[in-house]
């Protein structure tokens, strides 16, 4: 019997790497990853790929209502394998770096931590220059910030945190971890 490989994967509000992420989640075999929604993550993919929480293509779906995050003792007692974050804004990579558990998405990222669950970020301010496109079609340029870089620098050193820096790094990631993607 072969073992299942339990992922979770977190979703803040970015739009740049959404669309290629979402588009990457319905490429995972059905049902295989539990996805954990930022309140922002829940707005910004909604507005890029609307339809896509109906489709059924994730386990549970887990949403940041506030409050407390009793769902974060899955990491505590071994549930999980991997902790995929992406993309993570640069408001979630300094919660992040800073040890702030605040939010579902930094709660669960704390607590894997503690677990020492493996954990991959796709920080959506990685390159110096990022450009996108908004929901709209209408392309955006942004620049990173020197905090931002810092921020990242830090994460880069974090224990059992892999930061990957592209859409083919983040699949590369979780294919050598026996995370499958259907054709």
């Amino acid at each position: 019997m072969e073992k299942r490989v339990s992922v979770a994967w977190a979703m803040t509000g970015s739009g740049a790497f959404m669309p290629e992420v979402a588009s990457l989640l319905c490429k995972l075999p059905e049902k295989s990853v539990d996805l954990f929604l930022s309140k922002a993550g829940e707005e910004v993919l909604k507005m890029y790929n609307p339809g896509f929480l109906e489709k059924g293509n994730v386990s549970h779906i887990f949403y940041d209502r506030g409050g407390g995050y009793p769902i974060s003792g899955r990491f505590s007692i071994g549930y999980y394998h991997l902790l995929i974050v992406a993309p993570a804004t640069s408001n979630t990579v300094a919660k992040m770096v800073y040890g702030i558990a605040d939010t579902l998405v930094t709660t669960i990222f704390s607590q894997a931590g503690k677990a020492k669950i493996p954990v991959v970020v796709l920080p959506s301010d990685i390159n110096e220059v990022m450009i996108s496109d908004a929901p709209n079609g209408r392309e955006i340029t942004l620049y990173r910030r020197k905090v931002d870089y810092e921020n990242i620098l830090l994460l880069l050193k974090m224990e059992g945190v892999t930061v990957v820096d592209s859409i083919d790094s983040l699949v590369e990631y979780i294919s050598n971890f026996g995370l499958f993607l259907l054709k």
